[in-house]
């Protein structure tokens, strides 16, 4: 290893030795979870998932862009998930199966309930940096609050972590929770709540807003940029409402399990739409992603009401036979399918994709005139506008050829 990064930059050493670590408690928490087979703590592995993405995403920023802190940030992010994920697996097999046998299970268990909210202190910070990390003198002194604040938080926890580990008698069950402890009161209840989290969330609004501000009054590249973050920050919030609706509603357990994995993974969006965006890959196909995405979207929803309506009509209303009900909603929600999508994704163009439909306009419209069209020097001239107007292209030509004959 010290072999193939000699003779390398500095940034691309670190990127490496952090990309190393990562990878190396990722690779513990499989372990564990198979030794363990406990998957609640990984969220069915989820989170060892949403700890790759955040450190493929940042070593790609901080190799490609080593003065961009985002990626130096993701890498970060990716490490305090993978560090939360393997040390409460380890710990979980120290005091349920072990018995607190295990070399530095009550340090590990210190530092797991300490800095479990580091990942969300630490990545959330990207939230200011996007795109390129320069901020101002104003926003510098933010952030300097924001990291004065963060220390807090974690000290917070640190003392509802220490009064964990003084437990004369620290056993757990399979699931993790501790066995006989009674819930502290005062100060240290408080801490364990995780509820000084909280106090962080004014400088994320505050941030939010410096987002949509920098969207509105961007243009070109910079503008597609603040789309693919948006996108990936919009889905990944999807995500967590759901869940956590889904954990309020008093669902089935297994539903809820199933929700919370399919949440977790929904975070992935977060990382990946910011590293797309400031690795500027694929730029210009957020428009198309956003309106196809829109559009499906809106006509799965139209016709699941359109099947729901046919079979409460059917079944309720003129009594037929359940079976006969379903048969018949299918083949008109099949049969609406194709004229829906075409018209709902019509639509959707005209508002979130405006260039391609304009562009699909204008290759409509020169189709159409082209099919009276006699005179070659207009074909000629109406082609040569129609792309102009389409594509934008800094030249046009058209070439001609004639037979020999």
């Amino acid at each position: 290893m010290s072999g193939l990064l000699r003779g390398r930059p500095p940034a691309l050493i670190w990127a490496w030795l952090l990309g190393g670590l990562v990878l190396a408690l990722i690779a513990a928490s499989v372990v564990l979870t198979v030794v363990t087979g406990n998957l609640t703590a990984s969220s069915d592995g989820s989170v060892i998932a949403l700890a790759f993405v955040f450190l493929a995403v940042g070593f790609l920023v901080a190799v490609r862009q080593p003065a961009n802190p985002i990626g130096w940030v993701l890498i970060a992010t990716g490490l305090a998930t993978a560090f939360t994920i393997a040390s409460s697996l380890y710990t979980l097999d120290d005091f349920s199966r072990a018995g607190g046998g295990l070399p530095l299970g009550r340090p590990v268990l210190f530092a797991e309930n300490a800095g479990w909210a580091l990942a969300i202190v630490v990545g959330m910070t990207t939230l200011l940096l996007f795109p390129d990390g320069r901020l101002s003198r104003g926003w510098r002194r933010v952030l300097a609050g924001y990291a004065a604040a963060g220390l807090l938080v974690l000290a917070s926890q640190a003392v509802s972590a220490w009064y964990l580990v003084t437990l004369p008698r620290l056993r757990m069950d399979a699931g993790g929770m501790v066995l006989g402890m009674h819930r502290p009161g005062g100060a240290i209840g408080f801490f364990s709540t995780g509820l000084p989290v909280l106090v962080l969330v004014p400088f994320w609004l505050a941030w939010i807003a410096r987002l949509v501000i920098g969207f509105r009054r961007s243009a070109g590249a910079t503008r597609q940029q603040f789309k693919w973050f948006t996108a990936g920050a919009v889905f990944s919030l999807a995500g967590v409402v759901v869940m956590t609706v889904a954990e309020s509603g008093g669902s089935q357990a297994a539903l809820t399990s199933v929700v919370n994995v399919a949440a977790t993974y929904a975070v992935v969006a977060f990382p990946l739409g910011m590293g797309l965006g400031i690795l500027r890959y694929r730029l210009f196909e957020i428009d198309r992603i956003i309106s196809r995405t829109l559009g499906y979207a809106l006509v799965s929803g139209l016709l699941i009401g359109v099947y729901a309506g046919l079979v409460l009509l059917a079944i309720e209303v003129l009594r037929f036979g359940s079976s006969v009900s379903v048969a018949v909603a299918t083949l008109a929600a099949a049969a609406l399918f194709s004229p829906l999508r075409r018209r709902v994704q019509r639509v959707v163009d005209r508002r979130f994709n405006r260039a391609r439909y304009d562009a699909d306009q204008m290759v409509a419209g020169f189709a159409a005139r082209l099919k009276d069209a006699v005179d070659l020097d207009t074909v000629r001239d109406d082609l040569a506008t129609a792309v102009q107007r389409a594509l934008e292209p800094a030249r046009v030509s058209v070439w001609l050829t004639r037979d020999s004959e």
